[in-house]
């Protein structure tokens, strides 16, 4: 945030600084930014990329029925894992911290297990164990078509053969159990210390519980961090029982954090099926694109969910209106590079979308991106004249 408040403000401070130098000493060509009276504001391919300014042409589209209703987010518990340990151990090492992103298989912590390293050596001997019973019975074989041993004895090798590699393949269950996998097992000859155990990320998110020590004792099954990938969160929103007829699963959504202005779309992903009996509601589970991670467990939010279309109307999205004073406006670009600013009368707000009945109309080009932009390089230059 930090940053795109940063390059708004030198974005702004070009623009205007251009603008005064035109009032002062004319306009000349390539210049950063122009202003005419009218609110016209006059920028160049390059600064409208800069400044990442997109516009839409106004048509006429169904207005979604929305019905809203207040909610609050929680992690999407489809994405969160816990990260246990699975054989009593003392931690190790630590690699990552709460609140680090953590990418799919990225260390998190080692642990140091006295059962672990008993197990790896008896995984090791059971393997040599089961090379010389192969050896052996593969000898035999060759000896016993010369007919240069018995059956009998070559019946024995298969049989020992067979203990082995039973014997192999359970010592190799039990490290598996404990957590090894099979590149970590490959890897055991080669080692030189044993009962290490790496646990590493299931998949990619952030580390949102973090519990233990340097040398902490853990019995097996304690968990140790939680990892949850924040891409999508939940929302859970209570309906009342008498609107719960017109919410559907995969109906569209979209939620606005309290004091915010930004809207996160989504769907419903499940509709609970006992209600509360005291409020008469049922819970209803919407599933969040939370693109920026600015949506948190806890946070409550105002909950859109789309239940159906009604009349045309001339639609914009939210963020395209712009107040000023006691005004709202929006931007208008009469031609490629002009901007006009406009006074609006608009509706409610409802997923995101805003109705205008009126100061613009359909078929015209309205900034839908990169007009607080505008606004603000507006109003900098207004109070630039006034002052001077």
């Amino acid at each position: 945030m930090k940053t795109i408040i940063s390059f708004l403000t030198v974005f702004i401070l070009s623009i205007s600084s251009s603008a005064i130098a035109g009032e002062h000493g004319g306009h000349e060509k390539g210049g950063h930014g122009d202003h005419e009276e009218g609110g016209l504001i006059k920028l160049t391919a390059a600064q409208i990329k800069q400044a990442g300014i997109t516009t839409e042409t106004l048509q006429l589209r169904p207005k979604t029925q929305v019905l809203s209703a207040p909610g609050v987010v929680a992690f999407n518990a489809y994405a969160l894992a816990d990260i246990t340990t699975l054989v009593d151990a003392v931690v190790h090492a630590r690699h990552v911290r709460l609140g680090d992103h953590v990418k799919t298989g990225q260390k998190l912590v080692t642990l140091n297990s006295t059962a672990l390293a008993q197990a790896e050596a008896a995984y090791l001997k059971a393997k040599a164990e089961h090379n010389r019973s192969t050896q052996e019975l593969t000898r035999l074989k060759k000896l016993a078509q010369q007919k240069i041993v018995s059956q009998a004895r070559l019946q024995q090798a298969e049989s020992t053969y067979q203990t082995m590699h039973a014997n192999l393949a359970a010592a190799k269950a039990t490290l598996y159990s404990y957590g090894l996998s099979k590149h970590d097992i490959a890897g055991l000859i080669k080692q030189e210390e044993y009962g290490l155990l790496t646990l590493r990320a299931p998949h990619g998110g952030t580390v949102v519980a973090d519990d233990f020590r340097l040398g902490q004792h853990l019995a097996a099954g304690s968990r140790l961090m939680q990892v949850v990938d924040e891409s999508r969160v939940w929302v859970e929103v209570k309906i009342p029982e008498t609107q719960l007829a017109d919410i559907k699963i995969k109906q569209s959504a979209s939620v606005m954090p309290k004091g915010g202005s930004a809207h996160y779309s989504g769907i419903v992903i499940n509709i609970h099926h006992q209600l509360d009996t005291v409020t008469r509601t049922a819970g209803v589970r919407l599933e969040i694109k939370n693109s920026d991670d600015l949506l948190h467990p806890g946070m409550f939010v105002r909950a859109d969910i789309a239940t159906g279309a009604g009349d045309n109307a001339l639609l914009i999205a939210e963020q395209a209106i712009q107040r000023q004073g006691s005004e709202l406006i929006v931007f208008v670009e009469e031609e490629p590079g002009h901007f006009e600013r406009r006074e609006v009368k608009v509706g409610k707000a409802s997923m995101g979308m805003v109705q205008l009945f009126a100061g613009v109309k359909q078929g015209e080009a309205v900034v839908t991106k990169g007009a607080f932009v505008l606004a603000s390089e507006l109003a900098k230059a207004g109070s630039e004249v006034h002052n001077h």
